[in-house]
């Protein structure tokens, strides 16, 4: 499993923003289960922590809201790599398209 987008064999001649973009094509190109089954697990890993959220008040809330405002895309990004990985291709065919207008 991929944790950054910098390990990624067919991502490795693109900047960081051109990553983030195939990426999201990637995503796009993604069938509406694979979709629903994405949202679903990320909802699995995020919600321990939102709950977790509810027993702080006050100001205390500000230090884990920032927490998890910085870990959401540590632990979301692993699964979009893995869910795209088999759409990357496509998402770079189309991105080089686009690139080329």
């Amino acid at each position: 499993m991929h944790f950054n987008l910098r390990n990624i064999e067919q991502l490795k001649p693109y900047k960081l923003r051109d990553k983030q973009q195939i990426i999201a094509i990637a995503l796009s190109h993604l069938e509406a289960p694979e979709k629903v089954l994405l949202g679903c697990c990320k909802l699995a890993i995020l919600m321990p922590f939102f709950i977790s959220l509810a027993y702080f008040e006050g100001w205390y809330l500000l230090p884990p809201l920032l927490l998890a405002g910085i870990l959401y895309p540590l632990l979301t990004t692993p699964l979009e790599i893995a869910f795209t990985k088999s759409k990357l291709s496509d998402a770079i065919a189309e991105f080089e398209k686009q690139n080329q207008k």
